[in-house]
């Protein structure tokens, strides 16, 4: 028949396992790999935000009391969505048009108040 020889059904099985043995070793490889990485650049983040609340930022001028006596302080944003007048399906119809025109996920923004104008 030539040189080449038909493998038979068992050659074949171990073949298609050793390979799926080496895809899944490294699979778990680049995974122990991504946690390592991981848990280096949490530190590395935790470490930069002790030090930058460790040391108080210095000020040069006063701060000015009369312009904070103006300013109103702002309500607690408590987390839901105010509608004013607006009914809810406009309110669901603008929020899914600004998600698509931004190109970022609705789990991602945050509607505080919607207004009609």
């Amino acid at each position: 028949m030539g040189e080449y020889s038909v493998l038979g059904v068992g050659e074949s099985l171990l073949i298609a396992l050793s390979g799926f043995l080496t895809v899944f070793c490294m699979l778990l490889f680049l995974i122990l790999i991504i946690k390592i990485i991981s848990f280096a650049v949490t530190k590395i983040e935790g470490t930069g935000k002790a030090a930058a609340s460790a040391a108080p930022a210095p000020s040069s001028a006063p701060a000015a009391p009369a312009a904070k006596a103006e300013e109103k302080p702002a309500k607690p944003w408590d987390g839901k969505l105010q509608l004013i007048d607006c009914d809810e399906e406009t309110a669901a119809c603008i929020m899914a048009i600004i998600s698509d025109e931004t190109d970022i996920p609705l789990d991602e923004l945050q509607f505080r108040r919607i207004a009609a104008l």
